[in-house]
């Protein structure tokens, strides 16, 4: 993992005080503003970079260390002495509701191993995973590791992060989802695929990038930037990237408006009219009949 710091006061535990707080104390007092103009930070500024990173690490990691400890509890009924039910001891005891109480103990798992992992690399794989791998990470990875085990959740996990150090938990939900099962076990036919998967990935639109009226004025534009002489200058210009970006936005368009299009190479495009319209032909090299 990261750099880390030491803290006074041993073993932290009932009635001793919480490593938060230690570590927090280890931070200081915020400056009012920075202590020096100097772009090389001081020694002073450099420790305390190294506390805050040690804080931060802390929250990051602490998910699984306490999905672990749940799991133990919960397991071995370590809470019968002051409550009846597993459910009661978590939500009394430490204001966790059974639904994250669980989602903390299905998660964790992956998480120890990815670190176990990547620990053993000498790569700097193991400071990635300290700064990416967050309980969302984890959680999408959950149904993989329930299909296919820990080792391919966590295995798919180190070689995202090789290769996208700015994993998000949506492209790791959605290489997860779509992983195939022959890739189990063989790291190297995984890495190429992943390598494809990364290339491939569009990221989800959002649903406040979702506006009606924007898309309406942008295929009104369209119409235009698309007329058969500006699509017969781009296929002057750069033939193969006009036809693929032309295939591209005819099966997207058509999947959109619900019609079936069939698309042949090496022929101008036909483009039905909407509504009885004219037929419109571009020189794509493709023609699309729906």
């Amino acid at each position: 993992m990261g750099q880390q710091i030491n803290l006074p006061g041993g073993p932290q535990g009932p009635g001793k005080p919480h490593t938060a707080l230690q570590l927090a104390r280890a931070i200081g007092t915020p400056p009012a503003r920075p202590l020096t103009d100097s772009p090389v930070p001081t020694s002073d500024e450099e420790r305390r970079l190294t506390a805050c990173e040690a804080a931060l690490e802390n929250l990051r990691i602490a998910f699984f260390a306490a999905g672990k400890a749940l799991q133990v509890i919960r397991d071995g009924k370590l809470y019968r002495k002051g409550f009846t039910t597993f459910e009661a001891y978590t939500l009394e005891r430490w204001d966790i509701t059974p639904q994250y109480a669980g989602k903390l103990i299905r998660s964790w798992r992956v998480a120890e191993v990815a670190f176990e992992k990547a620990a053993k690399e000498s790569n700097g794989l193991e400071t990635a995973v300290s700064k990416r791998l967050g309980f969302t990470h984890a959680w999408v990875l959950v149904p993989l590791v329930e299909e296919h085990g820990v080792e391919a959740a966590a295995a798919l996990y180190l070689t995202l992060l090789k290769k996208d150090g700015k994993l998000t938990s949506a492209l790791v939900a959605a290489a997860a989802a779509a992983m195939p099962v022959d890739l189990v076990g063989h790291p190297r036919k995984l890495e190429s695929w992943v390598e494809q998967f990364v290339l491939n990935y569009a990221p989800p639109v959002k649903a406040t990038e979702l506006d009606p009226a924007k898309t309406v004025r942008a295929l009104q534009k369209a119409s235009t930037a698309f007329a058969p002489a500006a699509v017969r200058a781009a296929l002057e210009h750069d033939p193969s990237g006009t036809r693929e970006a032309a295939r591209s936005l005819i099966l997207s368009l058509s999947e959109s408006a619900g019609l079936t299009v069939l698309i042949e190479d090496d022929a101008p495009a036909v483009v039905p009219g909407a509504r009885g319209g004219d037929d419109v032909e571009a020189n794509t090299g493709l023609e699309a009949t729906a």
